[in-house]
């Protein structure tokens, strides 16, 4: 194993001669003369010659001041410029541990197993002599996460928070109640006017939550609350894994069975019936699109990625007569959300289909549904509904690898992901033609995955066709 070239922590603590280069490394990130530094083996900078490894310096900055000279500004400016240099999923880690150092580990027992954790105060332990600037600091941290970490870090931000409420910190209490106080006064709290009249919104960052509420079901009313939220997602650092919380006075939802029902899908199943607002939610869609995070007040198996709703409103309204960037939008987000654990997408492909058939725009959301989703069942109906030569031509337009120009377009429409690769790799396939096999799959079920003795594919699917489609099967299954 190569030699280490960069200074760590343990150099900080063990050579004397390390802490001046150390020290010098703080003001260089405070003072913005410092820029980050790719290392062999992880990001960090160059101080007077010497590599530090990034972590290192962000411990040694804040992990060596005794409780009586901690000040908050100053740990969190550090965190702060160590976050847009480093980016925080390389730092974060480092901060947990400070917290879990200062108020966990001195005064908590998990009394509960590792999976399932309680912890408890202990009672030798005594935290009467902990600063402010401590609290303040381990809310900071827990915020973080919320804002920059994984859907998953909200575990760990809720647990700081408890420590922090059960150490007599009232912190956490009025973070809860009023946020963090970074959000401008029109976001954090908004009333609408005029024709808005009686929209509500209140949003709280550090609960990551968003209140809304309409009282006039007007074009208007949907409008306000459409461009509240893009400028909430598009000018802050709000958390993007959060929960809107949604009432109105229609109890309206999509023509999509299988959706909750729940304030989120109401809102834009109503804003969807207005047309005009087509361009507001779906730009609503853009910026609040992204892997990995949800709608942090849906139960587990109803999990949505942000923006889930305002897709499926826009792509079912607007159905077969959708623009070129509607249906490029329903794809895009068929291939970014995260198949692997959520399958709500499957509802909206269905219910499309059901409405609008196996037309082009149809069978692109199949196949990019099939490449990204764990398991994507078989309808009784499908079989009879694509026995027809257009649903059948658009069917095949799609297949991966035909020409080079609808190897083109099959690629921008299908956009196979992850799921499908992870599948195709277990089995040695091809990743498109894993993706267009389970696609088939869910049209005509098990038959579509059987040969016959000549090794034709599909061959039962085939035979059972209409003769003046036969051909038209043979090309989908050849």
């Amino acid at each position: 194993m190569p030699e280490i070239e960069y200074l760590i922590f343990d150099d900080a603590l063990q050579r004397p001669e390390c802490r001046p280069i150390f020290d010098r490394g703080v003001h260089g990130v405070l003072d913005g003369s410092l820029t980050a530094k790719k290392l062999s083996r992880a990001p960090g900078f160059v101080v007077d010659g010497q590599p530090i490894l990034g972590t290192a310096l962000l411990e040694y900055a804040i992990g060596l001041v005794p409780a009586s000279e901690f000040e908050f500004e100053r740990a969190r400016s550090i965190a702060e410029r160590m976050r847009v240099l480093l980016g925080w999923h390389e730092i974060s880690y480092t901060l947990r541990l400070w917290v879990e150092k200062r108020l966990c580990k001195p005064y908590f027992k998990n009394v509960g197993s590792e999976w399932n954790q309680d912890w408890q105060l202990v009672s030798e332990g005594d935290a009467s002599h902990l600063p402010d600037p401590f609290y303040q600091f381990a809310c900071y941290v827990a915020i973080g996460e919320l804002k920059y970490g994984p859907s998953y870090a909200s575990v760990s931000a809720e647990r700081i928070f408890d420590w922090v409420a059960k150490l007599g910190s009232d912190l956490p209490a009025k973070l809860r109640k009023h946020g963090t106080g970074d959000l401008p006064s029109d976001l954090a709290s908004f009333r609408g006017k005029d024709a808005a009249l009686g929209v509500t919104a209140k949003a709280n960052d550090a609960l990551a939550t968003i209140r809304i509420a309409v009282k006039t079901e007007n074009e208007a009313s949907y409008a306000a609350v459409l461009d509240y939220l893009i400028r909430l997602l598009e000018t802050t650092d709000f958390p993007r894994s959060y929960a809107i919380e949604f009432r109105g006075p229609s109890k309206q939802y999509l023509p999509i069975k299988g959706l909750p029902k729940k304030g989120v899908h109401q809102l834009f199943a109503c804003a969807a019936e207005y047309p005009a607002l087509s361009p507001l939610i779906e730009r609503y869609a853009r910026s609040a699109t992204s892997e990995y995070e949800w709608y942090i007040n849906l139960d587990d198996v109803n999990c949505a990625m942000p923006g889930t709703f305002a897709v499926f409103a826009l792509g079912i309204t607007e159905g077969s007569h959708s623009t070129a960037e509607t249906a490029a939008l329903v794809r895009h987000y068929l291939h970014e959300v995260d198949g692997e654990h959520q399958s709500l997408q499957q509802h909206f492909v269905e219910a499309y289909l059901d409405r609008f058939g196996f037309d082009e725009r149809g069978v692109s959301y199949l196949l990019a549904c099939a490449g990204n989703i764990q398991h994507m069942r078989h309808r009784k109906t499908h079989p009879e509904m694509i026995a027809n030569a257009q649903s059948l031509a658009a069917l095949i337009a799609l297949r991966p690898g035909r020409d080079s120009v609808s190897a083109a377009v099959s690629a921008e429409q299908t956009s196979v992901s992850g799921i499908a690769a992870l599948g195709a790799n277990m089995l040695g396939q091809p990743v498109e033609d894993y993706a267009w096999r389970h696609a088939l799959f869910a049209i005509w079920g098990a038959s579509a995955e059987r040969r016959d003795s000549s090794g034709q594919l599909g061959a039962k699917v085939i035979a059972a066709a209409p003769i003046e489609l036969q051909p038209l099967y043979r090309a989908v299954f050849e």
